[in-house]
């Protein structure tokens, strides 16, 4: 591919990853990002063995787990105090570790391992110009950035994917989600490694520990799209919401920041087949927005920078390495979109006969089952995948 470099839109997750994999594989790379800073609003995620094992693979455990946690165990219960779910995570089954870590300790480990030096900041991407061999980022203050390839992973309202699909539109889920961090928390109730979801009537709530001080926790309730908080009031209605939850929830909500405490509408967009175009992708949130039910969104943006990177070792013409990358991807990840919108209507059912029915199945089900439907998940092996794909899906 020459010494031109590959253009990354985005330096979040996803972009940074991708620089990674990249960099590895040995390309160039210029991460653009339309922020003054890298940055990430404070949230925590479980970085689960399909994307820790490619972060691993890669020399990254060390710093990972120098600003993370354990998941050594994984709970669901009812608000009312019965246990439906109670696993331990067992290492030894699976490709990777399972992780909790803030988003931006994730994204600072990130930033360090692709070079402060690749990343250009107050670069906004208002969309792209394909050209012969070469594709062009146009950004807003009219410079344009000329690489051999463009890669969109400007997120959900990505203006690389406006370009490409059209503005399009999201879907709301019927639900809102808070989330907090709760600094140096401690209760004899929640212990340190356990990953737990509360379920109730249209309520659910989860919690973590994201280093040895700090829990991240999350509550979704069934409420109309656009609705925002009073921030002088927002921790005593969230108590009122989840007053019949744990006291430990409670106290979690307590000891967080009121500025702290975050908002968002859940979002997503419907799977597409049309990714790019020419020397042109697009990566995690920018292609395939999914519900953080399962919490694969920024795993499954991981899975796409290693798959991507291996694609374009495998092609000398980037346009067929991002075919071959998209064809590889999508049933991949429309069906962790699928999985993640599913889980969330369940767990948002309110009606206390489905409730029932909910938590009766969950009694049942046996553990085979859910093991399976874990596997679908986790076992997801970035370098088997695209080795088995290799002589199959050679591009017409």
């Amino acid at each position: 591919m020459g010494e031109e470099k590959i253009i990354i839109v985005g330096a979040g997750i996803g972009g940074l990853s991708a620089g990674i994999c990249l960099k590895e594989a040995g390309f160039s790379v210029r991460l653009l990002e339309r922020f003054d800073e890298v940055r990430e609003v404070g949230a925590g995620i479980l970085l689960a063995p399909n994307a820790s094992s490619v972060l691993y693979e890669r020399g990254l455990g060390t710093n990972l787990e120098a600003v993370s946690a354990p998941m050594t165990d994984f709970e669901i219960r009812s608000w009312r105090g019965k246990v439906f779910v109670n696993r331990k995570f067992d290492a030894e089954e699976w490709q990777g570790p399972a992780r909790m870590i803030h988003r931006a300790a994730l994204q600072g480990v990130l930033l360090d391992a692709v070079g402060r030096e690749n990343v250009e900041l107050s670069a906004q991407a208002v969309g792209y110009e394909p050209g012969e061999n070469a594709a062009t980022v146009v950004l807003e203050d009219g410079r344009r950035v000329i690489g051999r390839a463009v890669i969109g992973a400007d997120g959900v309202h990505s203006k690389i994917r406006e370009a490409i699909q059209g503005k399009g539109e999201l879907q709301y889920h019927g639900y809102t989600c808070w989330r907090g961090i709760t600094e140096s928390f401690e209760h004899p109730d929640f212990d340190f490694g356990m990953l737990m979801e509360i379920h109730g009537p249209g309520l659910r709530t989860g919690m973590g520990y994201i280093d040895e001080d700090r829990v991240y926790w999350w509550a979704t309730a069934n409420r109309p799209e656009g609705q925002r908080d009073e921030l002088q009031s927002v921790k005593s209605d969230l108590l009122t919401t989840y007053r019949e939850f744990p006291d430990f929830f409670h106290a979690m909500i307590e000891a967080t920041p009121v500025e702290q405490v975050l908002r968002n509408d859940i979002h997503d967009r419907r799977p597409t087949n049309q990714w790019g175009q020419g020397a042109v992708t697009l990566l995690g949130d920018a292609a395939h927005p999914m519900a953080p039910n399962v919490g694969q969104g920024a795993c499954s943006a991981i899975e796409d920078a290693a798959v991507l990177a291996r694609c374009l070792e495998q092609y000398d013409a980037p346009e067929e390495a991002f075919r071959l990358y998209e064809r590889i991807r999508q049933p991949r990840t429309a069906d962790l979109q699928k999985i993640s919108k599913q889980f969330g209507t369940v767990g948002q059912w309110k009606n206390p006969l489905v409730v029932w029915l909910r938590e009766l199945s969950m009694v049942l089900t046996p553990h085979s089952v859910m093991q399976r439907q874990q596997r679908r998940i986790w076992d997801y092996d970035v370098e088997r995948q695209v080795r088995s794909e290799r002589g199959r899906l050679r591009l017409p």
